[in-house]
C-alpha cells in the first residue's frame, strides 16, 4: 500500500491499473491474484456436477434385478436386449424411477484358466443375495440347484408366488427342490419352451428360472415367469 493512501484508494488504483492492460495481461492478472479463489471454486462446481450426475443416474429403484449364469443375449450391453425391454414393458417399469435388471455377466462353471474371474461371480452372487439385492436367477438346467444345499433352497417355493391355475399350467415345466428329507417342491421353472424365449436369442440351451428367497421383490421376479409364458 503506498504511504498516505487507504486500502479504497489502493483498490481506486488497481483498478485503473486493470482497465488499461490487454485481454491476456488481464487473464494473467486475474490468475495471479485469485487462482486460489478460482481452483476453489472450480472444485466446488466439480464435486457439484459430479454428485447431480451421480445422482441422476442412481436415483431409481431397481425392482427386479436377474442374475444369468452361462449365458448371453443379442445387445445385452446395453441393457437394451428383448428380454430386458419386454419384461419391463411387461411390469410397466418406466426406466426413470423404477428400473429391471437382466445381468449376463455371471459365470459359475469357467475352466481353470478363468477359476478366479468364476470365484468371483459366485461370491458376488452370494453377497447379492445375502444382501436381499437378487430378485431372480436364471442359467441351465444342470446349474438350477447350484446354490442350494441339503439345509436350503436358494429358491421360492413357487407354490407360494403362483395361484393352482398358474401353477397347473406350468406343470410340465416345474423343476423339483428334494433334500431326501421334507416334501419336494417346485423351485424353479424349465422356460426353454416359453414363447418368448424361443425368440429371445438367448444362449442357454436348457435356460432354467427361479426365484432367490431372500428377493425385495419376489413378485416382480415371478412376473418374468408369468412374461415369457404370457400367463
Amino acid at each position: 500500500m503506498a504511504n498516505g493512501n487507504s486500502i479504497k484508494d489502493e483498490i481506486k488504483e488497481e483498478k485503473k491499473k486493470f482497465k488499461t492492460l490487454s485481454f491476456f495481461a488481464k487473464i494473467q492478472y486475474i490468475w495471479q491474484y485469485y487462482k486460489f479463489q478460482i481452483l476453489a471454486v472450480i472444485l466446488v462446481i466439480l464435486a457439484v456436477g459430479t454428485f447431480i450426475n451421480s445422482y441422476i443416474r442412481t436415483n431409481y429403484d431397481n425392482v427386479c434385478y436377474i442374475a444369468v449364469a452361462e449365458g448371453g443375449i443379442p445387445s445385452q450391453s446395453d441393457n437394451k436386449d428383448v428380454l430386458s425391454t419386454g419384461f419391463a414393458a411387461y411390469l410397466g417399469v418406466n426406466g426413470k424411477s423404477e428400473r429391471i435388471d437382466i445381468d449376463y455377466s455371471y459365470s459359475i462353471v469357467g475352466d481353470a484358466l478363468d477359476e478366479i474371474n468364476t470365484n468371483l461371480d459366485i461370491n458376488k452372487i452370494y453377497t447379492l443375495a445375502s444382501t436381499e439385492n437378487l430378485d431372480g436367477y436364471l442359467t441351465e438346467k444342470e446349474y438350477i440347484d447350484f446354490f442350494s444345499s441339503k439345509k436350503e433352497a436358494f429358491l421360492y417355493d413357487l407354490r407360494e408366488l403362483f395361484n393352482a391355475e398358474e401353477l397347473d399350467r406350468l406343470s410340465s415345466h416345474l423343476i423339483y427342490y428334494e433334500d431326501g428329507e421334507t416334501e419336494a417342491f417346485p423351485f424353479a421353472v424349465d422356460i426353454s419352451e416359453a414363447p418368448v424365449i424361443k425368440t429371445s436369442g438367448l444362449t442357454l440351451k436348457e435356460p432354467c428360472y427361479g426365484i432367490v428367497v431372500t428377493s425385495r421383490h419376489p413378485q416382480n421376479a415371478a412376473g418374468f415367469i408369468r412374461y415369457v409364458f404370457q400367463l
